[in-house]
């Protein structure tokens, strides 16, 4: 069983996030992330009482946060600041966020952010949009981290390569996520009759130039997709002497992928685990972001088209119409709607004319009369000749294994070895591969790269091991 969390220190721990000054209090974590942990930390002054309390003086600095925490009818006094913050230091020390902490260099009493303090400080700091990022490229991490897997057959490498993977996924969320909240505030600053120029200055600006512009071209799923397929096909076709080791090491490392990948092994339990993730990416979540953008940005234009048309700022007629009444009550809005349509009542509606001239700007192609359908024998072997040709070398997945289980019944085959008696033989050997690493294909046999080529009349390539697995022959003789 897991340790509560809300015990001892922690009992109330939120405690002092829900008072009326929650929102300093929110911005001193932040803060305090920020020079421990984050991107600018200081690491040469250590967390002393004095520099927190800095921290909290630098924040009550904000107009709005100093509103929040004091009344602001009367003058604050320096000593009543100070007051503050030294409260606010004992909630945060007697609620579980801060704790005392001895130097191991000078023994000098310091302070430091306790493990859950630092854990929700760093998502009070990452839900504030304005503060700038920078995000890894994880697909090309992923990459990287499965190519050094093949080559050296190191176990935390292939971990590493499955948390970049992991967090595509998440990354493409959050955007998709972020553009649904863009869409949303969009609409209220319509209802409010304004349009939201700060945050489509700083989506185009910041976060689609440095962010969004890299993620759809340098470090696109679809880009990389191919390279990291190839990979995780060699991460499969390790000899199972070394993915014997590998998974052992594995098992070490995360103890959780014994739980997950069960009778499975390890290694390929993570490889199948990634392609799924990366054709998650591909299919569905890249798709679901330029649809996210693509609403927002044709939203945006279609608000800002309205408004300069409407003229919503200045005192145009509509604007001052709309504004009498949203102002006024039911009765009044009555009375001048009924004026305004008995007014506009007497509008006439005619047609243009004969001294309006029309210009016709398509004019219709006469079309040459058809010919009566003629079908003699010629035309149906010629028809039946294209078929023939564009059906020749199309291949199933099932098909090729069909012809391939009844070669290796006797024992594992090379490339090289097997028949090749006419052209469909030799496209079966060049879909080999890829039929045996499919999803129907790995039931039955595995394929391992070999150090030689193979060469024949029809194609040179690279040569590979076939292996069928026995005991799937005899329960499903016939892949289809």
């Amino acid at each position: 069983m897991q340790h509560p969390f809300f015990t001892g220190p922690q009992e109330h721990f939120f405690r002092p996030l829900t008072h009326g000054d929650r929102e300093c209090c929110a911005t001193v974590l932040r803060n305090l992330f920020d020079r421990i942990h984050g991107p600018n930390a200081d690491y040469s002054e250590a967390l002393t009482r004095d520099v927190v309390l800095n921290i909290i003086l630098q924040a009550l600095s904000d107009p709005l946060l100093r509103a929040s925490v004091f009344d602001m009818a009367r003058t604050t006094t320096a000593d009543e600041e100070r007051l503050y913050a030294n409260e606010l230091l004992r909630k945060l020390k007697e609620h579980g966020w801060l704790e005392d902490y001895k130097d191991p260099i000078d023994l000098k009493p310091t302070l430091k952010l306790t493990r859950a303090g630092k854990v929700m400080s760093e998502a009070l700091s990452s839900l504030d949009n304005s503060r700038g990022k920078t995000r890894q490229r994880n697909m090309r991490s992923a990459k990287k981290a499965l190519s050094a897997f093949v080559a050296s057959q190191d176990a935390d490498e292939l971990l590493d390569a499955y948390d970049f993977a992991a967090r595509v996924v998440q990354d493409l969320q959050d955007d998709i996520e972020y553009f649904r909240s863009l869409i949303q505030s969009l609409t209220r600053e319509a209802l409010a009759q304004k349009i939201a120029w700060g945050e489509f200055n700083e989506f185009i600006d910041k976060r689609f130039a440095k962010e969004y512009a890299v993620r759809l071209v340098a470090d696109s799923a679809e880009r990389h997709r191919g390279q990291l397929m190839e990979l995780l096909d060699m991460a499969r076709a390790l000899p199972q002497e070394d993915r014997a080791v590998v998974d052992e090491h594995l098992l070490q490392r995360a103890v959780w992928l014994e739980t997950h990948a069960t009778w499975r092994s390890p290694t390929l339990w993570l490889c199948d685990r990634m392609e799924s993730m990366v054709d998650a990416a591909c299919n569905l979540k890249l798709p679901m972001l330029r649809s996210e953008m693509n609403n927002y940005v044709r939203r945006f234009t279609s608000l800002l088209r309205q408004a300069l048309s409407l003229d919503y700022g200045a005192e145009s007629a509509l604007g001052r119409t709309m504004s009498w009444l949203k102002e006024r009550e039911a009765d009044e809005r009555s009375d001048l709607l009924e004026a305004l349509c008995a007014r506009l009542g007497t509008t006439e509606v005619r047609l243009p004319g004969a001294g309006m001239r029309w210009t016709v700007r398509d004019r219709e192609i006469e079309h040459a009369p058809l010919g009566t359908l003629e079908v003699s024998e010629a035309s149906r072997i010629e028809a039946l000749m294209r078929r023939a040709e564009a059906q020749a070398f199309a291949f199933s997945d099932q098909d090729v294994l069909s012809g391939l289980l009844p070669h290796l019944a006797g024992g594992r085959l090379s490339l090289d070895q097997l028949p090749i008696d006419n052209a469909v033989d030799a496209v079966r050997i060049l879909h080999a591969v890829g039929a045996a690493r499919s999803s129907e294909g790995r039931r039955f046999m595995t394929a391992r790269k070999r150090g030689d080529r193979v060469e024949n009349d029809f194609f040179t390539a690279d040569n590979f091991e076939l292996e069928a697995d026995l005991s799937a022959l005899s329960s499903h003789t016939d892949p289809t």
